[in-house]
This record gives structure tokens, sequence and C-alpha cells, in this order.
């Protein structure tokens, strides 16, 4: 792994505080079945969290490997992005079966540009 391409602790979003300031203060962008929820911070890192619902997809396999993906695709072009904000990746409905890396990524990158986060 590159040394840049790390995903350190404080770069998660995990406190349930945080996930609310997000989602009520913050601006919401729409790409398929993610919506990408993005507000500034004070910080001079990214904080990225992730929030899929039992409720829209029932099985927790599937809930995971959504989640490692775009974790991935997050980890793997955080140098893209600017620095100062938290983000929250909302997943709302299943992806298709054999939902791929590749698919993610682009997913990621087409919210990044609508946010107008990259650098």
């Amino acid at each position: 792994m590159i040394p840049d391409e790390g995903f350190a602790k404080e770069e998660r979003l995990i406190k349930t505080k945080d996930f609310r300031k997000v989602y009520k203060e913050g601006r919401s962008y729409k790409a398929g079945f993610v919506i990408l929820r993005l507000l500034p911070n004070a910080a001079s890192t990214n904080r990225v969290g992730f929030s899929i619902s039992a409720k829209s997809i029932k099985r927790a396999f599937r809930r995971n490997r959504i989640k490692r993906l775009f974790r991935e695709s997050y980890r793997r072009n955080k140098k893209l992005l600017k620095k100062g904000f938290d983000i929250v990746f909302v997943v709302r409905r299943d992806a298709k079966v054999g939902f791929s890396y590749i698919e993610a990524e682009k997913l990621f990158l087409d919210l990044s540009k609508q946010a107008g986060i990259i650098a």
C-alpha cells in the first residue's frame, strides 16, 4: 500500500452526533442509488462515514461489501479531494448483483465532481 493511501482513524466519521450534524446542516448530491452528504469542517483532513440501512439492504454481507467498495474508492482517490469536509455516503437501495469496484469508484468520482470537492 502506498503511504498516502491509508485510511487513518481520524479520517473516519463515527459518532452519531457528527452524522446528525452532516444530515441537518450539510448539502446533498445524488447519483444512482447513492447520496453524498457534505459539510465543511474545521479540520485539516476529510472525515468519511457510511450509512446503509438494514431495511433497504437486508443481507449484512451485501451492506458490508458496498461499504468496503466505497471505502476503497475513497482511500485510493482521496488525494484528488479538497481537504476540510465531513462526507457521508448514504446508500438507499441495493446495488445490482455483481456491483464492482469500478462502478463504486465511478459513482464516488461523479458525486465528488457534482459536489465540487475535487481539487
